[in-house]
């Protein structure tokens, strides 16, 4: 048993000292790459066409060849027995249940239709492509009915929204639809990140979460010509929203998050957790002699994508089972049980990642995030600032992260509201999006109003 502790210890503080790195560097801001495209190492005149095209916007409505869906179809149906090993109790203490899984990959093989799924992404959700700083970048473009048959903004309300891992665009399908009902003028920009989805990857190293604001930030500014507009973010979504909106105050007019992470300082620490308490409990934080079984239990996926993505990515490019075991474990751990997301639903956010082959690249943010010194040196300044702009916050109970209020109140400068809601996870907008947009549209009517 003590080997065990001494174990869970060793681990934690080993993960610990793998999330510090980010956090230590220069004070100086690292200008952006300003060319991710490795074009010019291989074919000059590629390179100036791709030059060109910056910044031009085309509709890119998606047709996925036959052929490659029934290659999926052919790799569903030969796959092998499932071996779910030791059995236990509770069918999801060793990972990926694997009856369920058998369940999933049976209904991915002969029920699940893409067709259906690509006619209405093309008819409802207007797929474009754009070139930023040399990579196609894929979004969608939601108008409201005012603005559907012109390019003029004035009657529409822009909102940015980004997703993180494992989801996809996708994750603001029901979101959308629940905030056009609480206000039809809104007109939603939603890209994939650099490297997931149907979007480009960075074919040298660098692309972080603050690169991956620039290039966001300059989507909207330059390719779409927004002067301003909001924005919402969770998982890595959340963490660029921060940084867009420290490095476009004058574009930002408004960010919500629904996974505030910030720094607890170090001299907090006693504080937050013997006496600060909050709903009756030490700030919602678990008791110290938990904490390592929980980051052994949560985290070793945020460790192995952060050191070593290819070896976990590379498996599942060539295995839908692969794909599927690795992200619906991550759906089932970090969603509230009571939710209802559909098998389609969950599919469809595995079909971006499996018809692109993005798994590897997607998975790669975490090392760039941890590892990389650019990130290191911006993630060091922009924590020496103080979060400028205005920023309100949905604290979800079955967060993956949770970060006590208090700190993340000493952390923002300017929150609008900060609402603790009774149910949902990580995936707030897929889970319950009616609660998500709610909150969402009260941010923005105080900021019109104040503005």
């Amino acid at each position: 048993m003590k080997s065990s502790n001494a174990f869970k210890i060793a681990l934690a503080a080993a993960i610990v000292a793998v999330l510090a790195k980010a956090f230590f560097g220069s004070q100086e801001m690292i200008e952006p790459i300003v060319y991710w495209n490795k074009c010019f190492l291989k074919d000059q005149g590629e390179c100036e066409a791709k030059k060109t095209q910056e910044f031009s916007v085309t509709p890119a409505p998606l047709s996925i060849p036959q052929e490659q869906l029934d290659d999926l179809k052919t790799r569903l149906s030969m796959r092998k027995p499932i071996n779910g090993g030791i059995l236990s109790d509770d069918p999801w203490e060793n990972g990926m249940n694997p009856l369920y899984l058998e369940e999933i990959l049976s209904y991915w093989e002969n029920s699940y239709d893409w067709r259906r799924e690509e006619g209405y992404i093309n008819d409802n959700l207007s797929p474009h492509k754009t070139v930023i700083d040399g990579l196609d970048i894929f979004y969608l473009h939601v108008k409201p009915p005012a603005v559907s048959s012109t390019t003029s903004h004035e009657k529409s309300i822009p909102m940015l929204l980004l997703h993180g891992w494992p989801g996809s665009v996708m994750e603001f399908r029901y979101f959308i639809q629940s905030m056009h009902k609480l206000n039809p003028n809104y007109e939603f920009i939603i890209p994939s990140l650099p490297g997931y989805g149907f979007s480009q990857a960075a074919q040298v190293s660098g692309m972080n979460p603050c690169q991956m604001a620039v290039v966001v930030q300059k989507l909207m500014t330059q390719s779409l010509h927004f002067d301003k507009f909001f924005v919402q973010g969770g998982d890595w979504g959340s963490v660029i929203a921060h940084y867009l909106a420290f490095i476009s105050p004058n574009e930002v007019l408004g960010t919500h998050i629904n996974m505030p992470q910030v720094r607890t300082p170090i001299w907090a620490i006693p504080y937050v957790y013997f006496f600060h308490w909050e709903d009756g409990k030490r700030s919602g934080l678990l008791p110290l002699g938990q904490f390592p079984g929980k980051m052994l239990n949560l985290w070793p996926y945020l460790f192995q994508q952060a050191t070593r993505p290819n070896s976990v990515g590379i498996g599942m490019q060539d295995s839908p089972v692969a794909t599927a075991a690795w992200i619906l474990d991550k759906f089932y751990s970090w969603t509230d049980p009571q939710s209802d997301i559909s098998k389609d639903d969950l599919i469809t956010n595995l079909m971006f990642y499996w018809l692109t082959g993005s798994q590897t690249t997607a998975a790669t943010l975490y090392k760039e995030f941890m590892w990389s010194e650019t990130s290191a040196q911006n993630i060091k300044f922009l924590a020496a600032q103080r979060f400028a702009p205005s920023v309100s916050i949905s604290d979800f109970p079955l967060e993956l992260f949770s970060t006590p209020e208090v700190v993340v109140r000493a952390h923002y400068k300017h929150i609008i509201s900060y609402r603790k809601e009774d149910k949902g996870g990580h995936f707030a907008a897929l889970e319950y999006p009616e609660t998500l947009a709610k909150h969402v549209h009260e941010m923005v009517e105080l900021q019109l109003t104040n503005s």
